[in-house]
Protein backbone atom coordinates (compact mmCIF):
# COMPACT_ATOMS: atom_id res chain seq x y z
CA UNK A 1 0.00 0.00 0.00
CA UNK A 2 1.28 3.58 -0.93
CA UNK A 3 1.76 5.98 1.84
CA UNK A 4 -1.26 7.44 1.49
CA UNK A 5 -4.12 5.49 2.65
CA UNK A 6 -6.82 4.26 0.39
CA UNK A 7 -10.45 5.34 0.44
CA UNK A 8 -9.76 8.73 2.30
CA UNK A 9 -11.34 12.04 1.11
CA UNK A 10 -9.47 12.96 -2.40
CA UNK A 11 -9.61 16.19 -4.27
CA UNK A 12 -9.41 16.47 -7.96
CA UNK A 13 -9.10 19.99 -7.15
CA UNK A 14 -6.77 20.77 -4.56
CA UNK A 15 -7.37 22.61 -1.44
CA UNK A 16 -4.65 24.86 -1.86
CA UNK A 17 -6.28 26.22 -5.05
CA UNK A 18 -9.72 26.66 -3.51
CA UNK A 19 -8.56 28.60 -0.67
CA UNK A 20 -7.85 31.56 -3.29
CA UNK A 21 -12.12 31.62 -3.10
CA UNK A 22 -12.66 31.65 0.40
CA UNK A 23 -15.77 33.83 1.53
CA UNK A 24 -13.10 35.35 3.77
CA UNK A 25 -9.55 34.69 4.24
CA UNK A 26 -8.38 31.90 6.43
CA UNK A 27 -12.53 30.77 6.79
CA UNK A 28 -12.07 27.25 4.93
CA UNK A 29 -15.43 28.17 3.57
CA UNK A 30 -16.53 28.88 -0.07
CA UNK A 31 -19.95 29.49 -2.08
CA UNK A 32 -21.01 26.76 -4.38
CA UNK A 33 -24.07 26.43 -6.60
CA UNK A 34 -25.04 22.99 -7.96
CA UNK A 35 -25.71 23.00 -11.92
CA UNK A 36 -28.39 20.34 -11.45
CA UNK A 37 -30.21 21.71 -8.43
CA UNK A 38 -30.21 25.49 -9.25
CA UNK A 39 -29.13 25.80 -5.66
CA UNK A 40 -26.30 27.95 -4.11
CA UNK A 41 -25.12 26.88 -0.75
CA UNK A 42 -21.59 27.63 1.82
CA UNK A 43 -19.48 24.15 1.79
CA UNK A 44 -15.65 23.84 3.02
CA UNK A 45 -12.80 23.26 0.79
CA UNK A 46 -12.31 19.81 2.15
CA UNK A 47 -15.82 19.09 1.07
CA UNK A 48 -15.90 20.26 -2.26
CA UNK A 49 -14.56 18.67 -5.86
CA UNK A 50 -13.40 15.36 -3.63
CA UNK A 51 -14.62 12.25 -3.82
CA UNK A 52 -13.55 9.20 -1.13
CA UNK A 53 -11.35 7.11 -2.62
CA UNK A 54 -11.28 8.61 -6.40
CA UNK A 55 -8.40 8.28 -7.25
CA UNK A 56 -8.06 4.10 -5.08
CA UNK A 57 -7.08 1.40 -7.43
CA UNK A 58 -7.88 -1.67 -5.93
CA UNK A 59 -5.52 -1.50 -2.84
CA UNK A 60 -3.61 0.89 -4.05
CA UNK A 61 -3.62 4.77 -3.52
CA UNK A 62 -0.32 5.54 -5.18
CA UNK A 63 -2.08 8.04 -7.76
CA UNK A 64 -3.60 10.51 -4.75
CA UNK A 65 0.40 10.63 -2.98
CA UNK A 66 1.19 11.68 -6.41
CA UNK A 67 -1.26 14.13 -6.76
CA UNK A 68 -0.89 15.46 -3.51
CA UNK A 69 3.48 15.75 -3.86
CA UNK A 70 2.80 17.94 -6.81
CA UNK A 71 0.10 20.04 -5.41
CA UNK A 72 2.78 20.59 -2.46
CA UNK A 73 5.37 21.64 -5.25
CA UNK A 74 2.91 24.03 -7.14
CA UNK A 75 1.68 25.54 -4.05
CA UNK A 76 4.81 28.32 -3.13
CA UNK A 77 4.86 29.10 -6.66
CA UNK A 78 0.81 29.78 -7.05
CA UNK A 79 1.30 31.68 -3.53
CA UNK A 80 3.64 33.72 -4.79
CA UNK A 81 1.90 34.78 -7.71
CA UNK A 82 -1.19 35.93 -5.41
CA UNK A 83 1.26 37.71 -3.32
CA UNK A 84 2.53 39.55 -6.08
CA UNK A 85 0.20 39.60 -8.60
CA UNK A 86 2.37 39.15 -10.94
CA UNK A 87 4.55 36.27 -13.00
CA UNK A 88 7.45 38.30 -13.90
CA UNK A 89 9.88 36.61 -11.25
CA UNK A 90 9.05 32.93 -12.17
CA UNK A 91 12.25 31.22 -12.71
CA UNK A 92 12.47 28.95 -15.84
CA UNK A 93 11.87 26.21 -13.53
CA UNK A 94 8.56 27.26 -11.90
CA UNK A 95 6.91 28.11 -15.07
CA UNK A 96 7.34 24.25 -15.99
CA UNK A 97 6.16 23.69 -12.59
CA UNK A 98 3.45 25.87 -12.99
CA UNK A 99 2.66 24.07 -16.79
CA UNK A 100 2.68 20.81 -15.52
CA UNK A 101 0.26 21.37 -12.62
CA UNK A 102 -2.32 22.98 -14.90
CA UNK A 103 -1.88 19.97 -17.19
CA UNK A 104 -2.17 17.24 -14.47
CA UNK A 105 -4.95 19.70 -13.29
CA UNK A 106 -7.36 19.36 -16.86
CA UNK A 107 -6.67 15.96 -16.99
CA UNK A 108 -7.39 14.46 -13.06
CA UNK A 109 -11.44 15.96 -12.33
CA UNK A 110 -14.67 13.90 -12.45
CA UNK A 111 -15.61 16.88 -15.46
CA UNK A 112 -12.50 14.94 -17.37
CA UNK A 113 -13.19 11.48 -16.52
CA UNK A 114 -17.06 11.73 -17.51
CA UNK A 115 -15.55 13.34 -20.86
CA UNK A 116 -13.33 10.24 -21.38
CA UNK A 117 -16.25 7.92 -20.41
CA UNK A 118 -19.02 9.76 -22.69
CA UNK A 119 -16.29 9.65 -25.43
CA UNK A 120 -15.67 5.89 -25.18
CA UNK A 121 -19.38 5.09 -25.24
CA UNK A 122 -20.20 7.39 -28.23
CA UNK A 123 -17.30 5.57 -30.28
CA UNK A 124 -19.00 2.29 -28.94
CA UNK A 125 -22.43 3.27 -29.94
CA UNK A 126 -21.25 4.40 -33.31
CA UNK A 127 -19.73 0.96 -34.11
CA UNK A 128 -22.70 -0.63 -33.15
CA UNK A 129 -24.51 1.36 -35.37
CA UNK A 130 -22.61 0.57 -38.45
CA UNK A 131 -21.50 -2.97 -37.93
CA UNK A 132 -24.85 -4.57 -35.71
CA UNK A 133 -22.22 -5.69 -32.65
CA UNK A 134 -19.83 -4.70 -30.13
CA UNK A 135 -16.50 -5.69 -30.13
CA UNK A 136 -16.14 -8.60 -27.24
CA UNK A 137 -12.88 -6.32 -25.35
CA UNK A 138 -15.12 -3.52 -25.83
CA UNK A 139 -18.21 -5.09 -23.70
CA UNK A 140 -15.30 -5.74 -21.27
CA UNK A 141 -13.43 -2.47 -21.14
CA UNK A 142 -16.96 -0.87 -20.89
CA UNK A 143 -17.75 -1.91 -17.69
CA UNK A 144 -17.89 1.12 -15.16
CA UNK A 145 -14.89 0.20 -12.98
CA UNK A 146 -12.66 -0.64 -15.88
CA UNK A 147 -13.23 2.80 -17.49
CA UNK A 148 -12.12 4.10 -14.42
CA UNK A 149 -8.90 2.43 -13.74
CA UNK A 150 -8.13 3.00 -17.19
CA UNK A 151 -8.69 6.94 -17.11
CA UNK A 152 -6.31 7.05 -13.97
CA UNK A 153 -3.67 4.78 -15.48
CA UNK A 154 -3.50 6.95 -18.91
CA UNK A 155 -3.34 10.52 -16.83
CA UNK A 156 0.55 10.52 -16.47
CA UNK A 157 0.94 9.81 -20.18
CA UNK A 158 -0.87 12.24 -20.84
CA UNK A 159 0.30 14.99 -19.02
CA UNK A 160 3.62 14.33 -20.80
CA UNK A 161 2.25 14.54 -24.05
CA UNK A 162 -0.26 17.77 -23.95
CA UNK A 163 2.75 19.61 -21.53
CA UNK A 164 4.93 21.00 -24.32
CA UNK A 165 1.41 22.52 -25.76
CA UNK A 166 1.27 24.84 -23.11
CA UNK A 167 4.84 25.17 -22.72
CA UNK A 168 4.71 26.88 -26.57
CA UNK A 169 2.05 29.21 -25.57
CA UNK A 170 2.69 32.90 -23.77
CA UNK A 171 1.53 32.99 -19.91
CA UNK A 172 -0.88 35.91 -18.74
CA UNK A 173 -2.02 36.94 -15.19
CA UNK A 174 -5.78 38.31 -15.71
CA UNK A 175 -6.64 40.50 -12.69
CA UNK A 176 -9.82 42.01 -11.47
CA UNK A 177 -10.86 43.62 -8.01
CA UNK A 178 -13.43 41.97 -5.52
CA UNK A 179 -16.52 44.04 -6.60
CA UNK A 180 -16.34 41.75 -10.02
CA UNK A 181 -14.66 38.39 -9.00
CA UNK A 182 -13.73 35.63 -10.60
CA UNK A 183 -15.20 32.21 -9.93
CA UNK A 184 -13.70 28.57 -10.14
CA UNK A 185 -15.49 25.59 -11.04
CA UNK A 186 -14.80 21.98 -9.99
CA UNK A 187 -13.05 21.08 -13.28
CA UNK A 188 -11.48 24.75 -13.68
CA UNK A 189 -8.98 24.77 -16.79
CA UNK A 190 -11.13 26.03 -19.38
CA UNK A 191 -10.56 26.53 -23.10
CA UNK A 192 -12.02 29.20 -25.71
CA UNK A 193 -10.92 30.21 -28.88
CA UNK A 194 -12.40 34.03 -30.18
CA UNK A 195 -10.11 34.59 -32.68
CA UNK A 196 -10.81 31.37 -35.36
CA UNK A 197 -13.46 30.67 -36.92
CA UNK A 198 -12.93 27.05 -37.65
CA UNK A 199 -13.90 25.92 -41.34
CA UNK A 200 -17.00 24.28 -39.75
CA UNK A 201 -15.83 20.90 -40.11
CA UNK A 202 -13.28 20.50 -37.59
CA UNK A 203 -13.71 22.19 -33.81
CA UNK A 204 -11.59 24.73 -32.34
CA UNK A 205 -11.36 23.72 -28.93
CA UNK A 206 -8.15 22.09 -28.20
CA UNK A 207 -4.59 22.17 -26.40
CA UNK A 208 -2.77 22.88 -29.90
CA UNK A 209 -5.64 24.81 -32.21
CA UNK A 210 -4.62 28.24 -33.17
CA UNK A 211 -6.11 30.98 -31.44
CA UNK A 212 -6.76 28.70 -28.32
CA UNK A 213 -6.73 30.10 -25.07
CA UNK A 214 -6.47 28.23 -21.72
CA UNK A 215 -7.51 29.86 -18.30
CA UNK A 216 -7.00 28.56 -14.57
CA UNK A 217 -8.64 31.25 -11.83
CA UNK A 218 -6.61 30.77 -8.89
CA UNK A 219 -8.52 33.48 -6.66
CA UNK A 220 -11.22 35.59 -6.93
CA UNK A 221 -8.86 38.14 -8.14
CA UNK A 222 -6.43 36.21 -10.17
CA UNK A 223 -6.72 34.12 -13.72
CA UNK A 224 -3.73 32.47 -15.72
CA UNK A 225 -4.54 32.39 -19.28
CA UNK A 226 -1.96 30.10 -21.51
CA UNK A 227 -2.56 31.28 -24.57
CA UNK A 228 -1.63 30.82 -28.37
CA UNK A 229 1.25 33.06 -29.79
CA UNK A 230 -1.49 34.21 -32.81
CA UNK A 231 -2.77 36.53 -30.32
CA UNK A 232 -0.16 38.02 -29.40
CA UNK A 233 0.56 38.53 -33.27
CA UNK A 234 -3.00 39.84 -33.82
CA UNK A 235 -2.88 42.43 -30.96
CA UNK A 236 0.74 43.74 -32.23
CA UNK A 237 -0.70 44.10 -35.99
CA UNK A 238 -3.34 45.97 -34.62
CA UNK A 239 -0.92 48.24 -32.54
CA UNK A 240 1.06 48.41 -35.75
CA UNK A 241 -1.81 49.52 -37.91
CA UNK A 242 -3.09 52.48 -35.46
CA UNK A 243 0.20 53.50 -35.17
CA UNK A 244 0.63 53.66 -38.82
CA UNK A 245 -2.62 55.98 -39.33
CA UNK A 246 -1.27 58.57 -36.34
CA UNK A 247 -2.66 56.71 -33.30
CA UNK A 248 -0.03 56.19 -30.08
CA UNK A 249 -1.50 52.82 -28.97
CA UNK A 250 -4.72 50.34 -28.12
CA UNK A 251 -5.84 50.09 -24.85
CA UNK A 252 -6.59 46.88 -24.83
CA UNK A 253 -3.46 45.57 -27.42
CA UNK A 254 -0.90 48.00 -24.94
CA UNK A 255 -2.24 46.28 -22.23
CA UNK A 256 -2.06 42.82 -23.12
CA UNK A 257 1.35 42.81 -25.09
CA UNK A 258 2.99 44.33 -21.20
CA UNK A 259 1.20 41.44 -19.90
CA UNK A 260 3.22 38.91 -22.09
CA UNK A 261 6.56 40.97 -22.14
CA UNK A 262 6.79 42.00 -18.71
CA UNK A 263 4.88 39.76 -16.53
CA UNK A 264 2.59 42.29 -15.29
CA UNK A 265 -0.92 41.26 -14.66
CA UNK A 266 -3.46 42.71 -17.35
CA UNK A 267 -6.64 44.49 -15.77
CA UNK A 268 -10.15 42.93 -17.04
CA UNK A 269 -13.04 45.18 -17.11
CA UNK A 270 -16.30 43.15 -15.42
CA UNK A 271 -17.75 42.47 -18.38
CA UNK A 272 -14.70 40.70 -19.28
CA UNK A 273 -14.64 38.89 -16.09
CA UNK A 274 -18.59 37.63 -16.86
CA UNK A 275 -17.24 36.18 -20.26
CA UNK A 276 -14.43 34.57 -18.04
CA UNK A 277 -16.69 33.80 -15.69
CA UNK A 278 -19.25 32.02 -18.15
CA UNK A 279 -16.31 29.75 -19.15
CA UNK A 280 -16.22 28.28 -15.64
CA UNK A 281 -20.15 28.15 -15.39
CA UNK A 282 -20.15 25.75 -18.86
CA UNK A 283 -17.24 23.89 -18.04
CA UNK A 284 -18.35 22.92 -14.52
CA UNK A 285 -19.41 19.12 -14.75
CA UNK A 286 -21.57 20.14 -11.53
CA UNK A 287 -20.00 22.78 -8.97
CA UNK A 288 -19.14 26.39 -9.85
CA UNK A 289 -17.48 27.93 -6.64
CA UNK A 290 -17.18 31.68 -5.68
CA UNK A 291 -16.60 33.42 -2.93
CA UNK A 292 -19.82 35.32 -2.74
CA UNK A 293 -23.50 33.86 -3.11
CA UNK A 294 -23.92 35.87 -6.51
CA UNK A 295 -25.05 32.60 -9.18
CA UNK A 296 -27.58 34.81 -11.22
CA UNK A 297 -25.77 34.10 -14.49
CA UNK A 298 -24.70 30.82 -13.41
CA UNK A 299 -29.05 30.27 -13.12
CA UNK A 300 -29.54 31.54 -16.24
CA UNK A 301 -26.92 29.48 -18.59
CA UNK A 302 -28.26 26.50 -17.26
CA UNK A 303 -32.13 27.69 -17.62
CA UNK A 304 -30.91 28.81 -21.12
CA UNK A 305 -29.29 25.58 -21.91
CA UNK A 306 -30.23 21.86 -20.14
CA UNK A 307 -26.80 20.41 -21.64
CA UNK A 308 -24.79 22.82 -19.25
CA UNK A 309 -26.26 20.93 -16.50
CA UNK A 310 -23.48 18.86 -16.82
CA UNK A 311 -19.83 19.86 -18.47
CA UNK A 312 -18.49 20.31 -22.04
CA UNK A 313 -18.72 16.74 -23.36
CA UNK A 314 -16.23 15.97 -26.33
CA UNK A 315 -17.82 15.90 -29.93
CA UNK A 316 -17.15 13.41 -32.58
CA UNK A 317 -18.15 14.54 -36.15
Amino acid sequence: MSATSINTNQHYVPQMLLRGFEIEPGSEQVWAFDKRTDKAFITTVRNIAAERGYYDLGENATIDDVMTRADDMTFPIIDSIRQRRSVSRLSGQDRGLLAGFVVLQFLRTRGMQEKMRNLEETVAARVHEMTGQFPEKWEEEGQPEKQREHYLQTIREFTQDFLPHLLNKNLILYETDRNAPFCCSDDPVAMTNTINPGDGLRGTIGLAVPGIEIHLPISSELSLAYTCPTIGAAFEAMQQNYRSHGGLFLEEAFCYLRARDFGLSMKLQPENVRFHNSLQIINAERFVIASRNDFADAADIVVGDPKVRTGRRFGMN
